[in-house]
């Protein structure tokens, strides 16, 4: 039997010769804004990519039909039968990050046969260029956890600012329509999308200004809802480094009773989800992979589960039973390590990608700045490079210590530099030791039978709930993001989990002189005061906090030995449960709640 996809391979490695690219070394993905200063790879993606949109519907290999994999239309995709009516997913499930993979290598397969029939159609003297240029392309991620060095937004340009973008060719300038704001459906008839307002949008939207045909994209105020939460994703990704080196805890958003350790890759990405689509499709994982962004944010998932990879070896997916399950999976499953990753074939044979067939990126043929040929020590000094200046209290600790690696820069991806300005925070205690704070969130996955916000915040906050992710007391806003309609089940709820980070704002108010977190006797009193918790739906409308399902929230504090160079990394004691800082409060964990 013979599949119409031939198997998810990637983008291959050889030029038009069978040579090797590069040295023999695979191409790395690289962060949008770097693509970008590439000018024939910048115009081959966009250039491609627009293509790539506009391809028949009906081809298996249509951006279309990709992008429906995840949810709707909840059609058949390379002959993997349906057992249930939801997109082929994995969500909170051990093989959320596996079964991205070959999801986005998928997809980077199409885009990158495509880049190739445009590079031969630029026929000019640049022709090699391009033709050069095209053979090491591979699908960018959008790093929203960097800080920027120039002031720019998290969220690029080229994402948000117009649905028409200039391209300058070697035969002149052209303006297309911009395949990265928006994904213009081809067809009038949406009856495969039966949910309202997904039924009457022509093209997708984010933070929607309605819910009509006529509304549009309110790309300004995703922008700022991003910017505002930004120091938390650095934060979290640190943290899981850190803190979660077991694979099923670091891996998936479903909580682990007893744990206090509450995040993970999933939650993390989930974030993301909720501020982008915000009531529009990248909100809601049936429509999410329709939202151009949906690739880029991906990406970036995979770069981080391959950083983490690097770091931790010896842990990864475990036998599991399935929540909710897939497409392709019921609930109740049992999966681990070898459970097939339907519906990606490996080969025409009619044989799937496993968890096991998927550890290492090289397999599809690219790999990231980050880890390519890289130790752990340096690895640690890429990723301290990027991020510590946004991880809290661990960037004064970098300020004392001598660097052991002084060429970092070429392991950043984006081009964003080491030496990103950040707010000064005061050195931790002679001792080299400190606490971390966090925020712990746990709630029914389907509290709302929709996508929901929980937004914390430290000190005052506006009374308008319109306000709120934009809030200057704002420490981060979560997002659980669901299906369309996910009808609760009370005997049968998935509890999921989430975590903001709480050390960094403390140290500003320190700054401020608000408190003294020397002495953990105020922080905790300052939290008890300060700390405050809300809950949105997707509209912006407010939710009673004992009227969200399952719903706690907790503070959890951590000992932690400061690194003592550039490429290492804090060393974290137990998450311990401070009750008493939400004991009695609306949705608070008290004493006696299960952990």
């Amino acid at each position: 039997m013979s599949f119409s996809f031939q198997g998810v391979l990637g983008a291959p490695v050889q030029d038009h010769q069978g040579a090797p690219v590069i040295n023999g070394n695979v191409p790395q993905r690289l962060e949008i804004r770097q693509l970008r200063k590439n000018n024939a790879q910048w115009n081959l993606y966009l250039l491609a990519l627009n293509r790539f949109q506009q391809m028949d519907q009906s081809d298996i290999r249509s951006y279309y039909q990709l992008s429906g994999i995840h949810g709707r239309p909840f059609t058949e995709w390379d002959g993997v039968p349906l057992v249930q009516d939801m997109g082929y997913c994995s969500h909170t499930s051990n093989l959320f990050a596996t079964w991205h993979r070959p999801y986005v290598a998928a997809f980077e397969q199409v885009l990158y046969g495509i880049v190739q029939e445009v590079a031969v159609s630029i026929q000019n003297d640049k022709n090699s260029e391009y033709k050069n240029a095209a053979l090491t392309f591979r699908q960018p991620y959008w790093d929203w956890a960097a800080p920027s060095t120039d002031g720019s937004p998290v969220l690029p340009a080229p994402m948000s600012g117009s649905a028409y973008i200039v391209l300058h060719l070697p035969n002149g300038s052209r303006t297309i329509n911009n395949p990265l704001y928006q994904y213009q459906f081809a067809i009038a008839d949406l009856s495969a999308f039966p949910d309202s307002p997904f039924n009457v949008w022509q093209q997708t939207m984010r933070y929607p200004s309605g819910q009509t045909s006529t509304a549009t994209s309110q790309n300004s105020l995703v922008s700022a809802q991003i910017q505002q939460s930004q120091n938390t994703y650095a934060q979290r990704f640190m943290n899981l480094l850190q803190a979660y080196p077991r694979f099923a805890n670091f891996s998936n958003s479903a909580w682990t009773p007893n744990s206090p350790g509450y995040d993970s890759l999933e939650s993390l990405h989930n974030q993301i989800h909720g501020l982008i689509g915000n009531g529009g499709h990248m909100a809601v994982i049936d429509y999410a992979g329709f939202d151009p962004a949906f690739w880029l944010h991906h990406a970036q998932v995979d770069r981080l589960l391959a950083i983490w990879q690097a770091l931790h070896p010896d842990s990864y997916v475990e036998s599991s039973k399935e929540p909710i399950g897939s497409a392709a999976l019921a609930p109740g499953a049992q999966t681990d390590v070898n459970t097939p990753l339907k519906p990606f074939h490996s080969d025409t044979g009619g044989n799937f990608w496993t968890s096991a067939g998927v550890t290492n990126v090289e397999r599809f043929g690219y790999s990231y700045p980050e880890i390519q040929g890289k130790s752990q020590s340096e690895i640690k000094a890429a990723v301290n490079a990027l991020y510590a200046a946004s991880s809290g209290v661990t960037i004064s600790r970098r300020s004392e210590v001598k660097s052991t690696n002084n060429e970092l820069a070429p392991l950043v991806a984006a081009g964003l530099s080491s030496d990103a300005p950040f707010e000064a925070i005061p050195d931790p205690p002679a001792t080299g030791n400190y606490t971390e704070w966090l925020t712990n969130i746990r709630v029914a996955k389907d509290a709302m039978e929709q996508t929901f916000f929980v937004h914390i915040f430290l000190g005052d906050f506006n009374s308008d709930p319109k306000t709120w992710s934009f809030d200057p007391n704002l420490v981060g806003t979560h997002s659980i993001i669901t299906p369309y309609v996910m009808k609760r089940d009370p005997k049968q709820s998935t509890i999921v989990t989430g975590q903001i980070p709480l050390t960094r704002a403390l140290r500003v108010d320190q700054q401020k002189g608000l408190l003294n977190m020397t002495d953990e006797g105020k922080t905790k009193e300052y939290l008890t005061k300060n700390l405050h918790w809300r809950i949105t739906t997707m509209d912006d409308k407010d939710v009673r906090r004992d009227q969200v399902s399952e719903l706690k929230i907790s503070v959890v504090a951590a000992n932690v030995e400061a690194a003592k160079a550039d490429d290492e990394f804090p060393v974290w004691g137990e998450m311990k449960v401070q009750h008493d800082i939400t004991e009695g409060r609306p949705a608070g964990l008290g004493v006696g709640d299960a952990i």
